[in-house]
């Protein structure tokens, strides 16, 4: 249940109540429908995924969350096969147990600047379960550890084409993106202000010298400054040197600081939130400790309540009193 009374950082006291993970994935190998997850196949920085080519399954993520009162999930896309219809992701997710409203909303892929990306989208919106769409946009000048090899793509009219339609149909944006995107996303804010758009992974704080700190940081305030513009407190530890609480207070803490809870949302990214060798479990301390300073309701919004509003999940519905 929420707690009632604000807290004071002295008083350390972690939030125990119910979690709304908005961001996790699963994949079933046997099909063959993810080639970054095959052998010799890559995505990202090289290398840096290699160790989830094995299946991740309800079964494993129920396993992850034992004990940490995860009361719905939030499925984001896996990389699907470009050469199948991403709709088939969709169906396949809509066969699977939903008892335990787990992956009980989908934020979906589209390929965009395709002939059949308007249609894509339509398929995949209705679908009720689908809230959002995601891209990724995530440029590094760095070409070892860049995930596009353009830069700006966001900015081209051909791949804007696909906003105005995701609008209509009441979709979120999900975005992965780096620090250099950050004018971008800014950008898009404005230019589609009733568009919700979802920073994933705190805006992926990937070069961790100090001069990319502060870019980041700075980039981040930016970021905050879009009102439609949200952001998940989530995979922090993929990106540091290690996967601690010092490391990881104070980057979760100046989202925190910009964002507010009422615009950030904790999620998982599991399984791909624990390359470093962090568990769920000890993840979601690490969360639960660096928002222990922020007032009961603050914690509320930012484990469930921020979830619940932006991907269409009511509380009642989940078994949380709101």
């Amino acid at each position: 249940m929420r707690m009632q009374n604000a807290v004071t950082p002295d008083a350390q006291a972690l939030y125990d109540g119910p979690v709304i993970d908005a961001h996790f994935h699963m994949w079933d190998l046997a099909g063959d429908h993810y080639p970054w997850l095959m052998p010799g196949g890559s995505f990202g920085p090289k290398g840096l995924f290699d160790s989830l080519k094995h299946d991740y399954v309800l079964d494993d993520y129920r396993r992850d969350i034992d004990g940490q009162n995860v009361v719905a999930s939030v499925h984001i896309e896996a990389l699907w096969d470009a050469e199948d219809s991403p709709v088939n992701e969709t169906r396949w997710l809509e066969s699977l147990d939903k008892s335990d409203n787990l992956a009980i909303r989908y934020v979906a892929a589209v390929p965009f600047e395709r002939p059949d990306t308007e249609q894509l989208i339509r398929e995949q919106a209705a679908f009720e379960r689908v809230v959002s769409i995601r891209q990724t946009i995530a440029w590094n000048p760095d070409p070892e550890n860049t995930m596009m090899a353009e830069a700006e793509i966001s900015r081209r009219p051909s791949w804007r084409a696909a906003l105005p339609v995701i609008a209509e149909l009441g979709l979120a944006l999900d975005l992965l993106i780096y620090p250099w995107q950050a004018d971008e996303v800014v950008e898009l804010a404005a230019a589609y202000p009733s568009l919700t758009i979802v920073v994933n992974h705190i805006a992926s704080p990937i070069d961790q010298s100090p001069d990319g700190l502060a870019r980041w940081r700075d980039d981040v305030a930016l970021l905050a400054t879009a009102a439609n513009v949200v952001i998940k407190v989530s995979s922090v530890h993929g990106y540091l040197p290690e996967p601690t609480y010092a490391h990881a207070e104070p980057l979760i803490r100046h989202v925190l600081d910009r964002f507010g809870a009422g615009r950030s949302m904790i999620a998982s990214d599991f399984p791909v939130g624990g390359i470093r060798g962090i568990t769920y479990a000890e993840a979601f301390d690490q969360y639960r400790r660096a928002a222990a300073h922020l007032s009961a309701d603050e914690q509320f919004a930012l484990f469930c309540g921020t979830a619940s509003r932006v991907y269409r999940i009511p509380l009642a519905s989940v078994g949380v009193q709101p």
